[in-house]
């Protein structure tokens, strides 16, 4: 779609020339939503794609007591989730290849869309957010001043299209720590049809060396919902319950308690693929 009240179109390659970061600037990087609809209350566009941001790779943070972290740039396009040589030993890969395959988009739009784009439409039906939640990612965050902050993927999405981000912010990079990816992941998604936006998605994330289980419901909910537990000590029933007091989305497409039963028979099968 055009968007005949774009003014101008910036395309930098330093992210410090772009001096005025105010009202009716939008970063566009994939553009796959951005272009999908009408835009009236934008009138900049700055392209961040030519920053290079599309980097995967591992890095050490002074600040940080997670250890080593692997960083994805927030330009970094979804294709290359999927096509980047990663170790063996990275069993949680198979959480993106899951998230990426469950996304209701041609293979033109995966091959530009980006993880930060996904991210930070923050859509109920997000596909990435509830995967970067189960791995206790975090989000590196620039603002004007061009100083960074430091999100929780599980503190950063605080409703439908609603997040953490203030005037003038951008995501920068994901960050989850390596010795996370070396968890078990299951990805589950339900929809009415495949190409339909999903009614409800849990993912679940074993961290068979620290006994730990983390279990993420997305596509049901506003925000993505994190359940932590301890294997060793709690129960089915203790995941079935766990749900009980979580605000289900009711709309047209599926009640509240039509999306709870579905929610529940994904943690089912999500826990039997984990071997609970």
């Amino acid at each position: 779609m055009d968007l005949h009240n774009i003014d101008k179109f910036l395309c930098p390659t330093d992210i410090n020339k772009v001096s005025d970061w105010g009202e009716g600037l939008s970063w566009v990087a994939g553009g796959t939503w951005l272009f999908s609809e009408p835009q009236p209350n934008i009138n900049t566009l700055v392209d961040i794609q030519s920053l290079g941001w599309d980097e995967i790779e591992l890095v050490n943070l002074p600040d940080s007591h997670q250890g080593k972290l692997l960083a994805i740039g927030a330009t970094c396009p979804l294709i290359k989730l999927l096509q980047h040589p990663w170790l063996c030993e990275y069993t949680a890969v198979e959480g993106f290849k899951g998230a990426i395959s469950a996304l209701s988009a041609s293979l033109k739009v995966v091959n530009v869309a980006t993880v930060g784009g996904n991210i930070c439409l923050a859509l109920s039906v997000g596909t990435l957010a509830p995967i970067m939640v189960a791995l206790d990612a975090s989000y590196e965050i620039l603002n004007r001043s061009r100083k960074s902050r430091i999100v929780a993927a599980r503190d950063f999405q605080i409703g439908s299209r609603q997040t953490l981000l203030e005037s003038g912010e951008l995501l920068r990079r994901v960050l989850i720590p390596v010795e996370n990816m070396k968890w078990q992941v299951n990805y589950r998604r339900f929809g009415i049809v495949a190409s339909d936006p999903a009614l409800a998605i849990v993912v679940g994330a074993y961290n068979r060396f620290g006994k730990k289980l983390r279990l993420v419901i997305g596509g049901s909910v506003v925000a993505p919902q994190l359940l932590e537990f301890d294997p060793r000590v709690e129960t089915g029933l203790n995941y079935m319950a766990s749900v009980d007091n979580i605000d289900f989305i009711e709309d047209a497409r599926g009640s509240a308690v039509y999306r709870r039963e579905i929610t529940q028979v994904l943690i089912r099968r999500c826990l039997e693929s984990l071997g609970f």
